[in-house]
């Protein structure tokens, strides 16, 4: 192979992970379609509302930061960056029960 290609090829795999990445969850009968989502620094995660009825995701932190994403009504998306390594909460804080955890690494 041309060491131009090579080089290439060699920066490519270095600049590959530190490219964020997008995760959906989607909303449906009341419940997330994951229980944990695992993803890394500077993530986005979609949360789909498939539901017949509205919601509301809050995204808690370890270190008890909340971020209140809003309503959201059927059909609706609503997203959040996870910039910081941890352990975050997410609930709907209509219906209590619908609980999932992300884990950024």
């Amino acid at each position: 192979m041309h060491p131009s290609r090579l080089a290439f090829f060699a920066v490519l795999a270095v600049a590959l992970p530190a490219l964020a990445a997008e995760t959906a969850i989607s909303q449906k009968n009341q419940t997330f379609s994951m229980a944990t989502a695992t993803i890394h620094s500077g993530d986005t995660v979609h949360f789909h509302n498939d539901d017949t009825v509205t919601h509301n995701i809050t995204v808690k932190s370890a270190d008890d930061d909340t971020d209140d994403l809003g309503l959201q009504k059927p059909g609706q998306m609503v997203s959040h960056k996870f910039d910081a390594k941890g352990v975050y909460h997410v609930v709907c804080s209509i219906h209590p029960r619908m609980k999932m955890t992300v884990t950024v690494q």
